[in-house]
């Protein structure tokens, strides 16, 4: 059975990704709303202003006219979003959103794009929405999608034990790094979780996914097990192929032209897994790798690693080496969450 990514890559409309930042939201308000509540309060300064779980409680006072025995509530609010894909709205338009507030709510208006407002224009922004004080007061946040995936992975981060926040957190990241809304980086690690597959990984320097699980370009690719990645290699090519004994190996595609040489290494890979029991003659995608080199990049908090782990190592090492060898001396001094 496929694996179904919630989140669509057929278009860059704006109107496209605003539909799936809501259904991330959405999603993520499914999965509990106390969540949704942390990451909407994650995202903004005035965060103790904005609830969405019912408060209960008994005995409260009526304004001076007497106890109300049972009390639940829920505080009005309001989130208007902007989006953009890489640019910034006109101001005016966007004061202008402000308009469906009412007053008597909590009021959250957001831009969000790729590039965030500079600080004189978010002052002015400010300033103009402060004066609009017929509405009382308008929180204003210039987001970035960098800002939602660290912030949904923070959450994922904290709440391990989350098997569709995971999901979530892994699929929408991806999501912006296929439709190139976060910065690009000639840099990024993807670190994979192996659990029985370790050994074919390690002896073959590869990896295998299924082919309907969708992917982003990554330079590095890590295999982690016990709380580290312990290898990586430099992503060589990404090939989606079947195999059987009467055809042979039959390439789907792949990101570059499949040479011999790498035929035959994936030939006796795909052999030898299903020898030992895995299922990947068909369907599959195989990442093959090149410098694979040891490492001992370190998870500290506890748990595990929900299939995927994206790094930046620009954000990791204080300068990149060329050298592949360099950067796995390096990763084994970094530790991360």
């Amino acid at each position: 059975m496929s694996v179904l990514n919630q989140f669509q890559h057929y278009s860059q409309e704006e109107n496209t990704v605003t539909n799936n930042v809501l259904l991330m939201l959405s999603n993520l308000y499914e999965i509990n709303p106390k969540y949704y509540e942390e990451f909407i309060k994650g995202l903004t300064e005035d965060s103790e202003q904005y609830e969405v779980i019912p408060t209960f409680r008994q005995q409260v006072g009526n304004r001076g006219n007497g106890i109300i025995d049972g009390h639940i509530q829920i505080k009005a609010s309001k989130i208007i979003i902007e989006t953009k894909l890489h640019g910034l709205e006109w101001i005016n338009k966007l004061v202008k959103y402000s308009k469906s507030f009412d007053q008597n709510e909590y009021k959250l208006l957001i831009h969000l794009s790729s590039a965030k407002y500079s600080e004189i224009e978010i002052e002015e922004i400010e300033n103009r929405l402060s004066d609009l004080k017929e509405l009382g007061k308008i929180d204003f946040q210039s987001l970035t999608y960098q800002d939602l995936v660290d912030q949904l992975k923070e959450l994922a981060n904290n709440y391990q034990f989350e098997h569709y926040l995971q999901r979530l957190n892994e699929h929408f990241e991806s999501y912006c790094i296929g439709m190139a809304l976060m910065p690009k980086s000639n840099n990024i690690l993807r670190a994979m979780a192996c659990g029985q597959s370790y050994d074919l990984n390690v002896k073959h320097q590869f990896y295998f996914d299924l082919a309907s699980r969708g992917y982003s370009d990554f330079k590095f690719l890590g295999i982690y097990k016990w709380k580290s990645v312990r290898h990586i290699g430099l992503v060589e090519n990404m090939i989606q192929a079947d195999w059987d004994e009467k055809n042979g190996l039959t390439v789907k595609h792949s990101k570059f032209p499949v040479t011999k040489e790498q035929k035959e290494r994936l030939v006796e890979a795909i052999k030898e897994s299903i020898e030992d029991g895995w299922e990947v003659d068909k369907d599959h995608r195989f990442f093959l790798l090149a410098d694979f080199t040891n490492t001992d990049f370190k998870k500290t908090s506890p748990g595990g690693i929900f299939r995927v782990r994206f790094f930046n190592l620009e954000d990791v090492l204080d300068e990149v080496p060329d050298d592949i060898k360099l950067i796995a001396e390096q990763l084994k001094i970094e530790m991360w969450e």
